[in-house]
């Protein structure tokens, strides 16, 4: 059939640029309003369509085509279709203050996540309850139908109905449980179309942007909304490096991710202008930092390391790196505009070698492949667990000293309090 309706409560359909042609058909579902993910413009001499309101966003259906800045605007043009001109609330996992990682599965009424297999009839019979926050598509009142367009109706256009259902039934894919993962979401919105459109098949590239969008929260609460997210920011960011390593050559700006968490206060630790992390005046709880094994200068906390794991080993010291997120106090060295080279401690006292960098990307001993790669050589710096603020741990060390009797010389107590930028 050239028009294929969504299962569930709305009246959502999807199918390609012949399906659109035939005015008589779109007519006869009582269609009100058209997306198409293609460049494309409805006929004007079609009677049916000169009520109908449309929007067209031109997208190639390339792996590396970015569809993931377009899903606010598409989710928020369906959610209008179907109930008109009322104002979009906040997206569900923003409009609680938790993001999937911080949903709990407290609620009795929660949704145990279904095999990514799971049938969307198996899955129609969960209890698809939305946050207090929200109307369920039950209580609210549709005024009208959408169908969802590409050229063949299979990748782009499904992609925006995924998009739309992970953000308005996001209990249905399993957004309760903290352990559903992103991919298994996005699979089981998926496999809901499949159901009544056996042909639904997003491209790889497509299918890693939608689990982002999972991972965001599924951000619609605004047009720009993507684009405000820290998560795609940095996606956006990988790409152009990709691009720019493809031609030879290092990118034209960097991204620090110290500096952007300051600007956005994400993490529980703060960073100073050099990009050396400093607690948080009320932190108490212990943080992991990596320090320069000759100077002791602080390079880089727990929220800018790069987890990874290598394949078969399973002791630690298999790893002979620690791979970190690109850090203000790089730029000097990255500012050179080399592919690769080696870092060197921020301390000028010390400027002792403490690991390497490449865009390209290398190995790490352990056999997985990090790109780009930012490394601190397990021999040249100090894992150190700390507890509480600097501060506070010089407090603590001299009420230690003092119990057992130990003083200290005139001047050193100032010495050893911590500096700013150490």
């Amino acid at each position: 059939m050239a028009l294929n309706r969504v299962n569930g409560p709305e009246d959502i359909y999807i199918g390609g640029v012949f399906a659109v042609r035939r005015a008589r058909l779109v007519e006869s579902f009582n269609i009100t309003h058209v997306l198409s993910v293609i460049q494309y413009a409805l006929n004007p001499e079609e009677e049916t369509y000169r009520t109908t309101e449309h929007m067209s966003i031109d997208i190639d259906d390339m792996e590396d085509s970015d569809i993931l800045i377009h899903l606010p605007r598409m989710v928020r043009f369906i959610e209008k279709g179907l109930y008109g001109e009322t104002a979009l609330p906040e997206n569900r996992s923003r409009a609680s203050g938790q993001t999937a990682s911080e949903t709990t599965t407290d609620n009795p009424d929660a949704i145990t996540p279904a095999d990514a297999d799971q049938t969307a009839a198996q899955l129609a019979r969960l209890d698809l309850a939305h946050d207090a926050s929200f109307q369920s598509p039950q209580s609210q009142r549709q005024t009208g139908a959408v169908l969802v367009h590409c050229a063949m109706g299979k990748s782009r256009s499904v992609s925006a109905v995924v998009a739309y259902l992970l953000w308005k039934h996001p209990h249905r894919f399993g957004r309760s449980d903290p352990t559903t993962t992103s991919r298994r979401a996005v699979k089981q919105a998926v496999n809901w179309i499949r159901e009544t459109r056996p042909m639904a098949e997003p491209n790889d590239g497509f299918m890693r942007q939608l689990e982002l969008w999972w991972d965001m929260g599924c951000p619609a609460h605004s047009d720009d909304a993507v684009e405000k997210e820290p998560g795609y920011q940095r996606w956006a960011y990988n790409r152009e490096v990709d691009d720019a390593v493809r031609i030879g050559r290092a990118p034209d700006y960097f991204r620090f991710e110290d500096e952007e968490a300051a600007k956005t206060g994400r993490l529980t630790r703060s960073t100073n202008a050099n990009g050396i992390g400093a607690a948080a005046a009320a932190e108490p709880e212990s943080m992991m930092e990596l320090r320069c094994k000759k100077c002791r200068r602080m390079l880089a906390t727990k929220p800018f390391v790069i987890p990874h794991q290598g394949k078969g080993n399973t002791e630690k010291s298999d790893c002979g790196h620690f791979f970190v997120e690109p850090l203000s106090w790089m730029r000097p060295t990255l500012e050179g505009g080399e592919l690769e080279g080696r870092l060197c401690c921020p301390n000028t006292k010390c400027s002792a070698s403490v690991g390497r960098y490449s865009w390209r990307g290398f190995k790490c001993s352990c056999g997985e492949w990090i790109a780009p790669a930012f490394s601190l050589q397990n021999s040249r710096v100090d894992e150190v667990m700390t507890s509480g603020t600097r501060a506070d741990s010089a407090k603590v060390n001299a009420a230690r000293r003092a119990a057992m009797g130990i003083r200290m010389p005139p001047g050193a107590a100032a010495a050893a309090a911590p500096k700013e930028n150490l």
